[in-house]
């Protein structure tokens, strides 16, 4: 996927309260934000953050940071993102993009920054930065428009994408765990395990939980993801659960059907034993439902084969 779909959609004025402060105060914020909003238009970025760091630290204009941080990182971002589609080394806008990530304030900065790292095969990485970007929807003060259904739920699906790529990238499943960012708000799991997001709950959920080559004995990773699983399930309390075993499509169709089926009923007996107490069905698809991937370029055949390799949670 291509990064140019984030776009910022960040068109920032400030709606500013001055008449709750005191006049002498209100006049120097006022006069701060027409510099920093000046510095922008100009692109003047050094001087711009420059005003940023002034009132953040500002008794009297601190109630402005976010905002200004928000049109700092937008202005970062449009800027990498130009370069980006000029064709521009990774060298030329790695500092913006960073940069514009750096302050977690903008969704769209740290979701472009995630599909860098996807697209250099830092799946670990963007994994936790996609989980960062969801966790920035959730909050209504930094992200005051929520984004589409669409955006959402891809998010979710490319949080979902890198990790189970993370967990796969050694032979045999041995790859790597990423652990699942908490929700800024109550501590649970956060990131592309939330509950909602914005009311938005995806219905088909990959679990990176990986398998020994042929058979339903849990990888260390796969051993990892399935306690992550468990905490989620624990937390969330849902009335029911629905596990879906997929396979690539190498072996036969039916060896497919009946080890997707026992993997799935695999991860049900764990999740039983480990206290879930939550009615559990389980689904055996074999290779009959790919991952839907809009697009693969970057991904070579062991990635495809990787992301079929899955146990969903299908939430009803």
């Amino acid at each position: 996927m291509g990064v140019s779909r984030y776009a910022t959609r960040l068109g920032v004025t400030f709606l500013l309260l001055l008449s709750a402060v005191p006049a002498g105060a209100a006049a120097d914020c006022e006069a701060m934000l027409g510099q920093f909003n000046l510095a922008i238009d100009e692109g003047r970025e050094q001087d711009a953050q420059a005003l940023v760091d002034t009132i953040s630290t500002s008794a009297d204009c601190g109630r402005y940071q976010t905002p200004t941080q928000r049109r700092m990182a937008a202005h970062r971002l449009s800027a990498a993102q130009s370069l980006m589609a000029r064709g521009r080394p990774s060298a030329d806008f790695e500092r913006l993009l960073d940069a514009a990530e750096a302050t977690e304030v903008l969704w769209q900065a740290s979701a472009t920054l995630a599909e860098v790292r996807f697209g250099e095969r830092r799946f670990q990485e963007a994994a936790k930065v996609f989980d960062r970007a969801i966790e920035i929807v959730k909050n209504e003060t930094l992200t005051p428009i929520a984004p589409s259904r669409f955006e959402i739920e891809s998010l979710v699906m490319r949080a979902a994408q890198a990790r189970l790529l993370a967990a796969n990238i050694g032979r045999n499943g041995s790859g790597t765990y990423v652990k699942v960012a908490l929700d800024r708000r109550d501590g649970t799991l956060g990131g592309y395990y939330s509950r909602s997001v914005r009311g938005i709950v995806p219905q088909a959920l990959p679990i990176p939980i990986t398998f020994e080559y042929g058979t339903t004995a849990f990888t260390p990773v796969g051993q990892d993801a399935i306690r992550e699983l468990r905490t989620a399930l624990k937390e969330q309390r849902p009335s029911k659960v629905t596990l879906v075993g997929h396979t690539d499509v190498r072996g036969g169709t039916d060896f497919n059907m009946k080890l997707s089926r026992e993997r799935a009923a695999a991860v049900a007996e764990f999740l039983r034993k480990a206290g879930v107490e939550t009615p559990m069905d389980v689904v055996g698809k074999g290779a009959s439902e790919p991952l839907p991937l809009p697009e693969t370029s970057g991904l070579s055949q062991d990635d495809l084969y990787a992301l079929n390799r899955r146990v969903e949670w299908r939430r009803d």
